[in-house]
């Protein structure tokens, strides 16, 4: 399974909804880059600091799976793009792509609500089994593997790993699991740019005005911040 198409499902709730509603299709874009790289289409120049690798394109044709092959088209208007500013923006865009093929393939399925269709997981099973494995890894009982290892940063970074793996943790303090976290991550210029989106969004709204208006004659309004 793809990395995009395990962290879709560690991100949705039973009802359909997301864990990181603003950052998902974010966090998706990472991931569909670490698939699209997996699979050959994709590299990252090197670059110090990190954040400015950009992305190239080094292979066309097809990638022989139909996530992948409906994003070839953005990742080709992606090349030359620094990797923190695309993942920034959501792209590539992942989300209907992998949905479709979630359906497609049995492991979700589609639920009528109210002004509103929700594409909910067909069983527990298959997102029990990621947090299970993604468990293991972070608590050291198996070696994980590339694609693990993104999943736990980009988790971490969204700032929801501590909820959806409650047993990751185990007797380490919640200071050393974080620097594990921390430690799995540094290095890695997807789970990097996740981070830096996650900072930015939250600065953002940090920063809105909490605004309130009160007219005091006519035509004339105070808006105070």
């Amino acid at each position: 399974m793809l990395t995009a198409e395990k962290l879709h499902l560690l991100l949705t709730r039973p009802d359909g909804r997301s864990e990181a509603r603003r950052l998902h299709g974010v966090a998706l874009a990472a991931a569909a880059l670490a698939d699209l790289r997996a699979a050959g289409v994709v590299d990252f120049e090197d670059a110090r600091p990190a954040a400015e690798a950009r992305i190239r394109v080094v292979a066309g044709g097809t990638a022989g799976h139909p996530v992948l092959d409906a994003l070839l088209p953005q990742a080709d208007a992606l090349a030359g793009t620094p990797v923190a500013a695309a993942v920034g923006k959501g792209r590539p865009r992942a989300t209907k792509p992998v949905i479709a093929h979630l359906v497609e393939t049995g492991v979700l399925r589609t639920r009528p609500a109210f002004l509103d269709t929700r594409h909910v997981p067909a069983s527990p099973t298959t997102r029990a089994e990621l947090v299970t494995e993604l468990t293991a890894v972070v608590r050291g009982e198996r070696e994980g593997s590339e694609q693990d290892l993104l999943l736990l940063g980009l988790l971490h970074h969204l700032n929801v790993l501590r909820r959806l793996l409650p047993e990751a943790q185990g007797d380490q303090s919640r200071r050393d699991l974080t620097r594990r976290l921390e430690a799995l991550s540094r290095e890695d210029v997807l789970a990097q740019a996740v981070r830096r989106s996650v900072s930015t969004t939250a600065a953002t709204a940090a920063a809105a005005p909490l605004s309130t208006e009160r007219p005091v004659g006519p035509g004339v309004t105070v808006v105070r911040g």
